[in-house]
């Protein structure tokens, strides 16, 4: 289905929000004082050790220049807490991830076929924590379908998520603790820590679905199951003004738009758009 910039750039912005932050415990406070720290070397580079597991993965969230300081911090945490199976799932996806490189626009299809290649072993190693699953399910769908140019395999990925992970929800995870440095907790956006457009990875796959199926049925029938099953979701939002734009099921579709703007949704954005598609369709057919 055609893509148009100002949704795209909003359905952008929502998944890497998303997916960057993607966690469910608040990240504690960092204790290990300057004077005692520690080091570990990975590859040439020096990573700090902390107290705890938690401690090390926050600063596998830090911000880094080089992508190699990334990996790095990344291994470290592998190599120090390799009990902890759920920070380390976290941990592998985040590395696998970085197969990409620094920029996932201009990946090298080698570059894509090897983040797909550790996906899948994540998918092996870490099959009895579904939180993780399904993030690599997502990521290898996302890789297949907008930089393989391959949707049909994507949408297979997209599929699982939906048959396998209906209930598997999505949690925000607040910024690191020393962001509260630099911001206040009451300066930090809360639509990005309890959005009801993160609320569950089928609803995500679901629209995704709708975005690259190149069957006009396979797209209203993802749509439908987003309408029945997520209704509430932001994702719903998005995908009723792609079925919109591209006209489809068109009687149907209108009465739904209805009844979702009168919902009162919070994203004024995504209401405004489906209100002057509405309009539009009903211009073009002469309706008063």
């Amino acid at each position: 289905m055609r893509s148009h910039g100002r949704r795209i750039a909003w359905i952008v912005l929502l998944l890497q929000s998303i997916l960057l932050f993607s966690c469910d415990e608040t990240p504690p406070r960092v204790t290990t004082s300057i004077a005692e720290q520690s080091f570990i070397e990975i590859s040439g580079i020096r990573v700090p050790v902390f107290v705890t597991a938690a401690e090390q993965f926050n600063y596998t969230r830090s911000w880094f220049a080089d992508i190699g300081e990334k990996r790095a911090a990344l291994q470290a945490f592998l190599s120090l807490y390799p009990d902890n199976k759920r920070l380390c799932g976290m941990a592998a996806l985040d590395l696998a991830y970085l197969q990409l490189g620094s920029d996932y626009r201009f990946a090298a299809e080698q570059s894509s076929l090897a983040a797909i290649k550790e996906y899948q072993n994540i998918l092996h190693e870490y099959g009895d924590h579904p939180e993780i699953q399904v993030k690599a399910y997502w990521y290898i769908g996302w890789i297949y379908a907008g930089l393989l140019k391959d949707p049909q395999k994507g949408n297979e990925y997209f599929y699982s998520i939906v048959s396998e992970y209906g209930n598997e929800q999505i949690s925000l995870l607040p910024p690191p603790p020393w962001v509260s440095i630099i911001h206040s907790r009451e300066e930090i956006p809360q639509a990005s820590l309890n959005s009801p457009s993160a609320k569950h990875w089928a609803a995500l796959a679901l629209l995704e679905i709708v975005r690259h199926s190149e069957k006009r049925e396979e797209a209203w029938s993802a749509f439908a199951g987003l309408w029945r099953e997520y209704r509430n979701n932001a994702a719903t939002g998005f995908a009723l003004q792609l079925i919109l734009e591209e006209r489809l099921h068109v009687d149907e579709a209108l009465v739904i738009a209805q009844e979702f703007v009168e919902q009162k949704f919070s994203n004024v954005h995504i209401l405004g758009d489906i209100q002057r598609e509405i309009q539009t369709i009903r211009s073009e057919r002469g309706d008063t």
